[in-house]
């Protein structure tokens, strides 16, 4: 998947942009505040409809501006498919459009493109609890499997459904009937992060082989679904017989706590490190090389199950990373034929990372290419 060109107006500091980058490796460097991350912001929401900063879309909007547009061309690699995407919004008005139609569900436009991000505060998925990383994978998986997403959010609403009838002091009856929903719907959750795992562990492996790094600094990940069977292959007939037995088990204590106690909303996934919690033992330097581990599988693991590389934002990775490693990010990206895009504020040295690409210095809200 490359992005072939993209247009801003009043997104973030850019009154109006039209980039086109190169096909595989985009330095981009300028001053602290000139914009480059906002360049790669711009970039992952045309394919997540969001930022990955956590920030509202009133935001992204530049200073004195009631609204923004953003549009770009996206070419899949296996049959050369051109697909334009583009949202925009003013006020409350929102539109997203594929190749000029404008869509009602969102799915069909999140499955067009798949963009994955590394950013400084990125190692806050092995810092904070369990739902960081709970976002993190479950980004992960619908990106590979877009059904993953629907059930996430039909789970939430009846979630939210079950919990305001558990505090209301709803019929036992109704609340069996939303139960019954719930399960078949965190069933299939579970089976797909329980899988999506099992094939992340051989990927990480193999990385960790590649990226030079010892038999004593070893990641490892793992999924824990609240006291369920432990394989990573339960078929999903098993997970719902044991999610029926954890909602029996839990009735009367739900009933007093008023709030549903089982389910994947209260999954963790355990990151390791020398075979002991990364929280805990890893340094900073290290918690930084696990997440860029974490985005590198996760990059293989679309490619394997998709045909095709997403695109890859790694902002200001020369100050995460020594230059021994940042090497070894950029050369695996190159074999995996990702198009990247690399933030920084020096201007790189492309010919001595042997990687073919282009630079680009951003200044005053502009763009300019320096080949």
């Amino acid at each position: 998947m490359r992005l072939s060109e993209l247009t801003l107006k009043n997104f973030r500091n850019y009154r109006s942009l039209r980039f086109r980058p190169h096909s595989g490796f985009n330095y981009i460097y300028g001053d602290n505040g000139s914009g480059k991350t906002n360049l790669l912001e711009a970039i992952y929401y045309l394919s997540h409809l969001r930022s990955f900063r956590r920030i509202s879309r009133e935001k992204m909007v530049l200073h004195g501006s009631k609204g923004m547009y953003a549009s770009g061309v996206f070419t899949a690699e296996e049959n050369a498919k051109v697909t334009q995407l583009e949202a925009a919004f003013h006020g409350r008005d929102r539109k997203y459009k594929k190749d000029g139609q404008e869509l009602r569900g969102l799915v069909p436009y999140l499955d067009s493109s798949h963009v994955i991000v590394f950013f400084p505060e990125t190692p806050q998925v092995i810092k904070e609890g369990p739902a960081a990383r709970r976002r993190f994978f479950d980004q992960a998986i619908a990106a590979v499997e877009p059904q993953h997403l629907e059930d996430s959010r039909g789970y939430l609403k009846l979630l939210s459904e079950r919990n305001h009838l558990l505090r209301n002091g709803g019929d036992s009856a109704m609340i069996q009937v939303w139960q019954e929903r719930l399960i078949e719907k965190a069933a299939r959750i579970i089976v797909r992060r329980k899988r999506y795992i099992h094939s992340l562990k051989n990927r990480l492996s193999h990385l960790e082989n590649l990226f030079g790094e010892t038999r004593e600094s070893r990641v490892s990940v793992s999924y824990e679904a609240g006291g369920l069977p432990g394989k990573d292959e339960d078929a999903e007939e098993d997970i719902r017989d044991a999610l029926q037995a954890s909602a029996q088990r839990l009735a009367r204590e739900e009933m007093a706590r008023k709030t549903t106690l089982w389910g994947p909303q209260l999954d963790d996934f355990h990151l390791s490190w020398n075979g002991r919690r990364a929280k805990d033992v890893a340094s900073q330097g290290e918690q930084r090389l696990i997440t860029i581990l974490l985005v590198a599988a996760n990059a293989g693991e679309y490619k394997r199950r998709r045909r095709e590389t997403p695109v890859v934002l790694l902002d200001d990775l020369g100050s995460e990373l020594d230059a021994g490693r940042n090497k070894r990010v950029l050369l695996f990206l190159g074999s995996l034929g990702a198009q990247t895009f690399i933030t920084s504020t020096e201007e790189p040295r492309i010919r001595e990372n042997e990687i073919d690409g282009r630079t680009f210095l951003v200044r005053d809200a502009m763009v300019e290419s320096k080949e």
